[in-house]
């Protein structure tokens, strides 16, 4: 089971926050759709709103653009590896391997991944009020 509360997004093991409205400097804030291609000015957090591989305060992060135009994540962070998958076509890439647990919000990529009898914890990303 991973921490996971909802505040202004989804603020996963006290550290990344997904899904947020609006971004906060205190976390590593991951987009739920790319950004712009080109930055001209720094920013003045952390962000992930791109597809590539990333390393922030030792945290390993793998992103992939998957269907309409939706990030998916795969997170090491400490001992643990995470996928957080919007967009069930990614899970046909090499890189799924092995991961600890699978968070999701969309009830179809749960269906997938049982589907494709895929290992692991899954844990669902809910708003307070669902």
């Amino acid at each position: 089971m991973v921490n996971v509360k909802c505040k202004n997004g989804f603020l996963i093991e006290n550290k990344l926050l997904f899904g947020f409205e609006t971004a906060d400097p205190k976390y590593v804030n991951l987009a739920l759709e790319p950004g712009d291609d080109m930055r001209y000015e720094k920013l003045e957090y952390a962000l992930v709103d791109y597809p590539g591989e990333y390393d922030i305060q030792w945290i390993v992060i793998d992103c992939f653009l998957g269907a309409n135009n939706k990030l998916n994540y795969i997170i090491t962070l400490d001992t643990k590896k995470i996928w957080i998958i919007q967009s069930a076509d990614v899970l046909d890439l090499d890189e799924v391997g092995e991961v600890n647990i699978w968070l999701y919000q969309d009830d179809k990529i749960a269906n997938k991944i049982d589907q494709l009898e895929l290992e692991w914890e899954q844990q669902k990303l809910m708003q307070e009020n669902e």
